[in-house]
């Protein structure tokens, strides 16, 4: 009899620890397709179609709206993206309307060419045509490249840190020379239930104009499920200049991952 208990109780331990690893594997492999799905790491490529509203709050009653579509194409550990935008514009005047008219064209290159266990590379570049008029669009043709490096700290946080440096190919002569040089710095929490969140400060350095910024960034995002991600967005730069020429970021986006 006690045998017959023994044995009995083992076999029980052993279905209770088979079924705790089972969903633990399942867990593990539906927060991954949530940190693929998310955008949030660069080093994981997917096909998507993202659509987006930028909200900037600036000084003197001013504000711009930028709607953008970000149509991502994923082939095995590279990706290429199209970015066309939409721009509304308050110039702030008691007499003033709101101004809507096409920005500039942004397309860009990546590759995720070292991903194995923890440890993630991938190295891009986007590069935007100065296809918006006057007061919409930059002005400046230009390329943005990048490295990214993340690391996983378990299945459900990542930690990734971005180096970028923007520089132009050709500009309008009355506009300085391009030089910005960025350190984007993530760490992404995935939960279960679809919920991610992400913290991101941001250093930025504008060699021409000898200007030093910091930008905190939250993002709060939720799978809805078929593919769909939903995300929000807020930028506070610690500058006064930066949140009054720039203005205070909030953005929303809905994501279809295919």
């Amino acid at each position: 009899m006690f045998r017959r208990s023994t044995l009995s109780l083992a076999i029980l331990l052993w279905m209770f620890c088979f079924v705790c690893l089972g969903q633990q594997a399942q867990d593990s492999t539906k927060l991954e397709t949530l940190r693929t799905q998310s955008g949030v790491d660069p080093t994981r490529v997917v096909t998507k179609l993202v659509y987006s509203i930028w909200y900037y709050d600036k000084s003197d009653n001013r504000a711009q709206i930028n709607n953008r579509l970000n149509f991502t194409i994923g082939v095995n550990r590279w990706s290429f993206a199209l970015k066309p935008e939409i721009i509304t514009l308050n110039n702030g005047l008691p007499s003033g309307t709101f101004e809507t008219k096409a920005g500039d064209l942004r397309f860009s290159i990546l590759n995720a060419f070292y991903v194995k266990g923890k440890h993630a590379l991938a190295g891009a570049a986007e590069f935007t045509l100065p296809t918006g008029p006057l007061g919409f669009g930059s002005q400046y043709f230009s390329v943005n490249p990048s490295l990214t490096y993340s690391y996983t700290i378990n299945s459900s946080l990542f930690f990734a840190i971005q180096p970028q440096y923007l520089f132009h190919l050709s500009r309008n002569i009355d506009f300085p020379a391009l030089s910005v040089f960025t350190i984007r710095t993530f760490l992404a929490k995935f939960m279960s239930s679809g919920w991610f969140f992400v913290f991101e400060p941001r250093i930025i350095n504008d060699f021409e104009n000898n200007n030093f910024d910091l930008v905190f960034s939250p993002i709060i995002g939720k799978s809805l499920g078929g593919g769909f991600n939903i995300t929000s967005v807020a930028e506070f730069p610690i500058k006064r200049e930066t949140l009054d020429n720039r203005g205070l970021l909030i953005s929303f986006g809905i994501t279809k991952n295919f």
